[in-house]
């Protein structure tokens, strides 16, 4: 399918139902491919490994002394104003 950049604003309807189907839907402007929709894969996610990957992820710091992040703030500034002893 193909719709002018026009087309767009009234005919957005048009795209989402193509884009429901599985079409490709080319965008033009004055003539030429600006640019081209796809329709999102569906591909399942392991909802587990996701989980996982995300505890692993936000847990990395986990064995730092500092509780929170207003600790790890005042410990980055404490040497702010001390800087021209260096």
């Amino acid at each position: 399918m193909r719709l002018t950049t026009s087309q767009l604003q009234s005919r957005h309807k048009t795209l989402i139902d193509a884009l429901k189907r599985g079409e490709t839907v080319e965008i033009t402007y004055h003539g030429q491919v600006l640019g081209i929709v796809h329709p999102a894969s569906s591909v399942k996610v392991d909802r587990k490994a996701q989980e996982e990957a995300m505890a692993d992820f936000f847990g990395m710091h986990s064995d730092s002394p500092i509780d929170t992040v207003e600790d790890e703030l005042r410990a980055i500034r404490t040497n702010r104003r001390g800087l021209r002893d260096l």
